[in-house]
C-alpha cells in the first residue's frame, strides 16, 4: 500500500484533508507575502527610481545634442575675423555651451530626488543594489563637495588620478535601475498568473 492511502486509512479523510488545505492555505499565504512586497518594492522605490533616472538619461541626451550641435557650428565652421562676427559668434556659443550645461544642472536636480528615494525607502534595496547604490551616493556627495559654487573643481586635476573621476550618474547604475525595474515587472506578471 502506498503511503498516502495508508496515512489516509490511519488518520482518516477528514484530519488527511484539513492538512492539505492547511498546506494549500500556508503557500498561499507565502505567495501573497511575497506578491506583496513585489509590488511594495516596484511601487515605492524602483518604478519612481526609473522614472527618474529615465529623466536624466534625456537630460543627458539632450546635453550631448548640444555639444554636438556647437561642435558642428561653432568648430568645424570658418567664419570671418571680423570684429563684430567674432563677438556674436561668442555670445551664441556661450549661450549654447550655457543650455547645454543646464541639462546636467538638471540631472543634479534629479540627484537629489534619486537620494531622497534612496534614503527613504533603503529597506526595498535589493541586496545586491546596495554596493552599486551606496557609489552613486558616493559620487553624488563628491560632486557637492568637491567643486566651489560655480561648479569648478576645488583641487588640481591630477589629484583625480588618485582619488578617482566623479560621474554625475554612472552607466551602470542606470543599467542596474532599468533592469532591476523590468526585472520586477516580469516577475510580479508571473506571480500574477498563477
Amino acid at each position: 500500500m502506498d503511503t498516502l492511502a495508508l496515512f489516509i486509512s490511519f488518520f482518516g479523510g477528514g484530519v488527511t484533508s484539513a492538512i492539505i488545505v492547511q498546506i494549500f492555505a500556508l503557500r498561499s499565504a507565502r505567495k501573497d507575502r511575497k506578491l506583496r512586497l513585489l509590488e511594495e518594492q516596484v511601487r515605492e522605490l524602483y518604478a519612481p527610481l526609473m522614472y527618474l533616472v529615465m529623466q536624466s538619461e534625456r537630460l543627458f541626451e539632450l546635453n550631448r545634442r548640444f555639444h554636438d550641435a556647437y561642435k558642428v557650428e561653432f568648430i568645424d565652421k570658418k567664419f570671418s575675423d571680423n570684429e563684430l562676427t567674432q563677438e556674436r559668434l561668442i555670445s551664441w556659443a556661450n549661450t549654447t555651451i550655457d543650455v547645454a550645461n543646464d541639462y546636467v544642472k538638471m540631472v543634479e536636480v534629479n540627484n537629489e530626488k534619486i537620494s531622497a528615494l534612496l534614503d527613504s525607502k533603503f529597506s526595498y534595496i535589493d541586496p545586491d543594489d546596495v554596493e552599486l547604490f551606496l557609489l552613486f551616493f558616493e559620487h553624488r556627495i563628491r560632486l557637492t563637495t568637491e567643486r566651489n559654487d560655480g561648479g569648478v573643481l576645488r583641487t588640481p586635476i591630477q589629484i583625480y588620478d588618485h582619488v578617482g573621476e566623479i560621474s554625475y550618474l554612472r552607466p551602470e547604475f542606470i543599467e542596474r535601475v532599468k533592469s532591476k525595474f523590468l526585472s520586477k515587472k516580469r516577475e510580479l506578471e508571473k506571480l500574477l498568473k498563477r
